[in-house]
């Protein structure tokens, strides 16, 4: 029979493995952020650019959206497939671009907070 102990550093360490739900995911210095950057279709994202305050958020995962304050939320289509997807801010002339990831298993929550 396993010990308490040896089971739950058995399940830590399998959390451990398995990217964090809530981590958010970058196109670089600059580029747009995803919070999280791992969700399942029906899920909400938050997208976000800094420095720009409004803009137009495109991505096949999601409905065309805007920027408001700098930031907007979407919710990912249902059906969208598994994989990494692009996501494209128009703002000023520019085009920022990051990426999420979509999965249609659950993932842990994170075990430790962040910050």
């Amino acid at each position: 029979m396993l010990s308490v102990t040896v089971l739950g550093g058995a399940l830590i360490a399998a959390g451990l493995a398995v990217p964090a739900a809530g981590e958010a995911t970058t196109g670089g210095h600059g580029g747009v952020t995803v919070e999280p950057g791992m969700a399942r279709p029906g899920d909400e994202v938050k997208v976000s650019v800094p420095g720009c305050e409004a803009g137009a958020v495109s991505s096949p995962a999601f409905a065309r959206a805007r920027l408001a304050g700098g930031a907007a939320s979407v919710i990912v289509r249902t059906g969208t497939e598994s994989g990494t997807h692009t996501v494209r801010v128009r703002c000023d002339g520019r085009t920022f671009s990051g990426a999420f990831r979509v999965t249609s298993r659950l993932t842990w929550p994170p075990l430790l907070p962040t910050g």
